[in-house]
């Protein structure tokens, strides 16, 4: 092969080479690219999975504490509610104890059935020197009369005039059956109008009581007059 041949083979092959040294130098950059890249996701991942982990740990936590919450304000709920249910139980068992209206309104059907109402009675003084007060009230009721036919006014024990008359003393005063002294029971001027004098079995509560024959229906007081003693009053 003459000179100038083998010269220009080594041209050729020297080429080459600079153009494989270039090749592998640009493979080598990309190869330690890559590498880098995946270097920096693996780092990346690694980061994030705590992140996670702790962020998923926060929410679990949230959501127990909510559901912690939810559930006692259920129990207080009910606990209320209960606590509600028990004081209108009591108050519903109470009924009219507890309410003062009611109290004074069965007090009133109470002086009703007793055919007196105290909130009229006129209590007055009196310049007689043995009566300490006058009373009069005009809620006094008739004592419901058994006579018929024609009155006839009576004074003897067990005639049926003479146990309304002393019936319907004792209403005046109110005393009881048992707590009742009779002094006087007599005609104060009519048949029509009575007068009595009495007294509790201690002598500390002392009336003199006037009653009234109101017609077809029995006898009435009308005036109660307190004593301050009984000698000379009957």
């Amino acid at each position: 092969m003459s000179k100038k041949g083998q010269e220009s083979l080594t041209r050729s092959n020297k080429r080459r080479k600079q153009t494989k040294s270039k090749m592998d130098r640009l493979l080598n950059i990309l190869i330690a690219v890559v590498s880098i890249l995946i270097i920096l996701n693996l780092v990346i991942v690694l980061n994030d999975d705590p992140e996670k982990e702790a962020s998923s740990e926060v929410a679990q936590e949230e959501n127990n504490d909510s559901s912690d919450n939810m559930k006692e304000n259920e129990d207080t709920n009910k606990t209320d509610n209960n606590s509600s249910e028990e004081s209108t139980e009591d108050e519903e068992a109470s009924g009219s104890i507890d309410n003062p209206e009611e109290t004074d309104s069965d007090s009133g059907k109470m002086e009703d059935e007793k055919g007196t109402d105290e909130s009229k009675m006129v209590v007055q003084s009196s310049n007689d020197p043995m009566v300490e007060q006058v009373i009069t009230n005009p809620s006094w009721d008739v004592t419901p009369t058994k006579q018929t036919g024609e009155h006839v006014s009576a004074y003897e024990k067990g005639h049926i005039d003479y146990e309304e008359k002393l019936k319907t003393i004792q209403n005046a005063v109110q005393l009881d059956e048992n707590n009742i002294i009779y002094w006087s029971v007599k005609n104060n001027g009519s048949t029509d109008s009575s007068v009595a004098v009495v007294s509790n079995n201690e002598k500390t509560e002392k009336y003199r009581v006037y009653i009234e024959w109101v017609q077809n229906e029995g006898w009435k007081p009308v005036k109660v007059e307190k004593l301050k003693k009984l000698e000379g009053t009957y």
